[in-house]
Order: structure tokens, then sequence, then C-alpha cells
């Protein structure tokens, strides 16, 4: 039997020109890493009788371009309405906007609401996100204006951005949850490619938060952190059966974040020895895998085929 898992990525953005020429839209960067988990893990977990196969929808939301609910799972109208292939997750990609400047941001507004929409209504639905797509779903789903306990919010990082390998302290009941895809990676750490400048911040009200120490983090059950680093203390949102964000890129390699990289430089006002730092962090392709990116999509699969611990 073949399970089929039909996903629709929601374009943020357009990638790096040059990655772009190479290898397409964001959508499309998923639609590899995903399918090559789900072919790794058909080989490794299961039998010839029971298989992942994986589907990518891509929608352009800048454009106005959204599922329509009628195709999502669980769609009330499901029976009278037959689809075929019904959307049974949602991802939100990366990309340079800040979730900070919604209030001006009609189409970031509009796809706040979508995102609620999905949560609110489509609870056979899981929701995905990536970078600002983590950042998105923070504002949309974990904030809440009238919460007495704790604020939550996104913010310029004020310690500087987070590009190339960095290494993330993942939370044990996250690494509970997965532990055939997380389990083996040495004392919780998650080594995982980044490009960001952003970070999501949750603690409880009145806490004062300073540049040298970050509070702990405040989450209402039941989502949970997946882990941390130094500068950036929520590096993804957990909450079980539901939603799995990441600040981190693991559909991206090497090639992908040197592009970003060397297009970014010139219109961020890099100098060229912090450009040539970045790159340093980001690695050489001609070493090989260098990062943790096939065990985080093994999670993101597990995730999306239903197989938490």
């Amino acid at each position: 039997m073949v399970h089929h898992i039909h996903i629709a990525v929601l374009d943020v953005d357009i990638p790096a020109r040059k990655l772009y020429e190479a290898r397409g839209l964001c959508s499309a960067h998923f639609r590899t890493i995903l399918r090559e988990t789900a072919s790794r893990l058909n080989e490794t977990l299961f039998s010839e009788k029971e298989q992942l196969e994986v589907k990518i929808t891509p929608y352009d939301i800048r454009g106005g371009h959204y599922p329509d609910l009628y195709k999502l799972r669980g769609h009330a109208g499901e029976d009278q309405i037959p689809v075929q292939s019904p959307v049974d997750a949602v991802l939100i990609t990366g990309g340079t906007p800040g979730v900070y400047e919604m209030a001006h941001s009609p189409w970031m507004q509009e796809l706040e609401k979508f995102v609620k929409t999905v949560y609110n209504q489509y609870p056979q639905v899981r929701i995905l996100g990536t970078c600002f797509g983590h950042q998105l779903i923070s504002h949309a789903l974990v904030r809440n204006v009238e919460d007495p306990v704790r604020d939550v919010w996104v913010e310029q990082c004020p310690l500087g951005r987070e590009v190339g390998i960095h290494t993330v302290q993942l939370e044990n009941a996250f690494v509970k949850s997965f532990p055939g895809a997380l389990g083996d990676l040495p004392e919780g750490r998650l080594r995982i490619q980044m490009f960001h400048g952003d970070r999501v911040m949750a603690v409880e009200k009145g806490t004062a938060v300073t540049l040298t120490d970050s509070p702990p983090v405040s989450l209402p059950a039941p989502w949970i952190n997946i882990g941390s680093t130094p500068i950036c203390p929520i590096q993804g949102l957990y909450h079980p059966g539901r939603v799995l964000s990441v600040q981190g890129h693991y559909e991206m390699d090497v090639f992908g974040l040197t592009k970003m990289c060397l297009e970014s430089a010139p219109v961020m006002g890099w100098k060229e020895s912090k450009l040539a730092l970045f790159l340093e962090q980001v690695g050489d392709d001609r070493e090989g895998c260098q990062d943790d990116s096939k065990a985080f999509a093994s999670a993101v699969v597990s995730f999306l085929a239903g197989l938490e611990q």
C-alpha cells in the first residue's frame, strides 16, 4: 500500500538568482529533499507493501494563489465534493521579509489569516514552516495578546545573523518524538544550515531580555521548543500531530547557501571579511555533507506520515 502525502508549498519569496536558475523556486528545493527522504525511508523502514510517496503542489502567495479550502483534507463537504488528492499538509517557505512588518504588508496579513484558518478548521492538515515560515507560524498560532502569562514576538536579532552551519541543542522532548530520525545525533546536537537575522521570542510577562542572557522560553502547552542556539532561543516549534517549524534550512546545501551569501553581500553591505566568514561557516562542497539535514528531513517526513512517538 502506498501512503500518499500531498503538500501545498507556499512560496514566500524568490531565491537568489543563480540558485533559482540552477534549482528553481523554494518549493522545488522542498520537493527534492522530501522525495529523496521518503525514498530513503522506504528502503530502511518500510516493506514493499507499505511505501511513502510525496507530492508537492507550489503556490505563489505573493500573487494571491492559495490552495482552495475544499481541497484540504477533512473539509466539511468532502463527501459531496470528492477530491482525488486532498492536501495533507501546508508548508511555508523562507523569505527575506520580517514578520514584524505585517501591519504594512497585505499579503502577509492574508497568509496569517490562511494559516489560522487551516489550524483552527482543518485539524487533519499538518502545518510546516522554515525560517520566515517558522516566524510566521509563531506570530499566527502561538502569539496571543490576551495571554496573561507570556509575551511572544518576532524581532530582528540584536546579536547579529546566523549564516552557515550552526549547532542547535535540541530539546529532549522533541528528540524523543522522533527517535529514529534524531536519536543518533551526538548529545542531541543538530548541525543545520542557516540564513537569518530574525528570531522568535517567548517569555513570561515582565521578564527582562538582555543582549547577553536570554530568559527561559515560555510556550503554552502543548507547544514544544525544538531547540536553541546562544542567540536564537527558539529554533523551531513542535505541536504534536499538528505543527512542525524550524529556523534552519534542511532543504539547503552548500551550493544553495553559497549562492545566497554571494547575492546578499552587496545588498546587505557585508564587508569582504564578513562574507568570507559566512562562506567558511557554510562549508565546502568538496568536503561532502557536513550537517545533519538528512536527519532533520527524516523527522519532517516522519511527522508528515504520522510516525511520531
